[in-house]
């Protein structure tokens, strides 16, 4: 099997790096108590708010369905006494580094009546193990990712992030391409003379349940919270993988649903096009997004610095025969041709130590670091990959010193910038989906 072959199975279930590090990571806390998998609400709190406690969430099992009526497995929704996206302590506040060496701290301002919604999966953040996470108690390795992500978008929109019993992944484990061949893979190779009908959307029993997982919160977000709005899909790898596989059976093919679906930003998760189309592939009715303000499309790119393209090794950017893997620049399609990103936004503290930069950020007191027009992205399509080349622009000497963008060992093992996929062009992400919104919102 060759190392693009590998790829098309790993490429979403490889959602952060997964190092060269000895020992147990990436387990939550495995208390004895079993898990509620049923349970209602836990009780209000001051205000109305329902008060979130996942102690018994230890051991939620693989044999019945989540129910998501239970406030627990969301780690953001609205009208609980715990939800990390508004960061409302903190938990999204930056420190800019300006040009001159000085800095400002900037406090995140979510929208406290936003108009559309955004629904958001975490990617692999289990590293250790096989099979399915099943011990949700704790969430800080799901928060790594979420604030770097998806939680930022609480300043345009109510952020809706459910927990789900994703694929684990242990590295070099030889059935982690089997259980974690995911929808991305099966997608990619939909053919579209076949009238765009999906082929199975997963191999393994894991991803299979992941998926039911990610499906069963979408329709519960959809029953119970949607209301008739609008919404933005958003996911990383694992999670990008699992959004696909939803949305080819629960967006794509269900007009009325599609119909409320302002845009999918799917990074690193290898969704694909028919070569020079904008559809085919991935997705038949949804295409990916070529100019501000469209609508109803997707967001998807692989990031890989423009000192190590993607080597014979990489586990991105590759697609089948006839068609390529998605890029859309998000400079070009926040208005700005020339790729330049107004503001990236780096943590300064990441629990898992596997998901660690190689060299570590200027010391802050605050959740994240900003650096403007640091970096320039540019799509490239050649040997038959397609990807986002990034470009560093600070130079050296620069007061604000080297933004901790670069991981040696993920990009020597075939990730490229996979780990800061969001992270870099943030600014241009939340300017792409104000205009979406700006178009679709009443």
């Amino acid at each position: 099997m060759t190392n693009r072959e590998t790829a098309r199975g790993l490429v979403v279930a490889l959602a952060f790096l997964a190092g060269c590090s000895s020992g147990s990571q990436g387990e939550a806390p495995s208390d004895a108590g079993g898990g509620t998998i049923d349970g209602a609400a836990t009780g209000a709190a001051d205000g109305g708010l329902l008060h979130i406690d996942r102690s018994g969430l230890t051991n939620v099992g693989t044999t019945q369905a989540l129910d998501y009526g239970d406030p627990n497995l969301w780690v953001c929704r609205a009208g609980t006494d715990s939800n990390p996206c508004y960061g409302d302590h903190g938990e999204l506040d930056a420190t800019e580094l300006l040009p001159d060496g000085s800095r400002q701290v900037l406090k995140h301002q979510r929208a406290t009546d936003p108009k559309f919604d955004c629904f958001y999966v975490y990617p692999t953040v289990y590293l250790s193990g096989s099979g399915n996470q099943t011990n949700l108690s704790d969430d800080s390795y799901v928060l790594d990712a979420l604030m770097a992500q998806g939680a930022r978008m609480s300043e345009l929109c109510e952020v809706y992030a459910p927990l789900y019993r994703q694929v684990i992944l242990t590295p070099g484990a030889p059935a982690a391409a089997t259980d974690a061949g995911t929808a991305a893979s099966a997608a990619n190779a939909t053919n579209a003379s076949e009238g765009g009908a999906p082929p199975p959307l997963l191999s393994g029993s894991a991803a299979t349940l992941a998926l039911g997982d990610v499906r069963n919160a979408f329709k519960y977000y959809l029953d119970h919270f949607n209301k008739g709005r609008k919404f933005v899909l958003m996911g990383h790898s694992q999670g990008s993988g699992m959004l696909i596989g939803m949305m080819q059976q629960d967006v794509d093919t269900a007009a009325a649903v599609r119909s409320q679906m302002i845009s999918a930003i799917l990074l690193g998760g290898g969704a694909t096009t028919l070569a020079a189309q904008r559809t085919g592939g991935t997705f038949m009715n949804i295409p990916t997004c070529s100019t501000p303000g469209e609508t109803g499309c997707v967001v998807a790119y692989s990031s890989f610095d423009v000192t190590s393209p993607p080597g014979s090794n990489t586990l991105f950017g590759i697609a089948p025969s006839g068609q390529q893997t998605d890029c859309t620049e998000p400079g070009a399609l926040a208005g700005d041709d020339a790729g330049v990103y107004g503001g990236s936004y780096f943590p300064t503290h990441i629990a898992n130590p596997l998901l660690a930069p190689s060299t570590s950020g200027p010391d802050a007191g605050t959740a994240f670091v900003l650096y403007r027009n640091a970096f320039q992205g540019q799509c490239i399509a050649e040997n038959g990959l397609s990807y986002l080349q990034i470009t560093d622009l600070v130079k050296p000497g620069d007061p604000r010193g080297q933004p901790p963008y670069r991981s040696d060992s993920a990009e020597s093992l075939g990730f490229g910038l996979h780990l800061v996929d969001w992270n870099l062009p943030m600014q241009e992400l939340i300017a792409i989906v104000s205009q979406q919104a700006a178009k679709a919102v009443p």
